[in-house]
């Protein structure tokens, strides 16, 4: 099992491959889902607006990353 950063390379580095393997790319796509989830969920728990601007100041790109691998992937899968 890879890691967020382990996900992301693997998309990056095959995301044009003809050959992509599609249960490969299901795979990365539930645990990106699952990563988004509970990063969403962890954001919305900080309280206050202050707080929630910190949150996506520190993780923000990260979860744009996560975001648009996951846009890609349900588009090439016709999710």
């Amino acid at each position: 099992m890879r890691d967020l950063a382990g996900d992301l390379d693997w998309w990056r580095a095959n995301r044009a491959a003809p050959d992509i393997d599609h249960g490969t790319m299901r795979e990365v796509l539930a645990r990106l889902r699952a990563w988004k989830a509970e990063h969403d969920k962890d954001r919305a728990g900080q309280p206050g607006p202050f707080l929630q601007l910190a949150w996506d100041a520190v993780f923000g790109d990260e979860h744009a990353r996560v975001a648009t691998a996951i846009a890609e992937i349900e588009r090439l899968l016709g999710a």
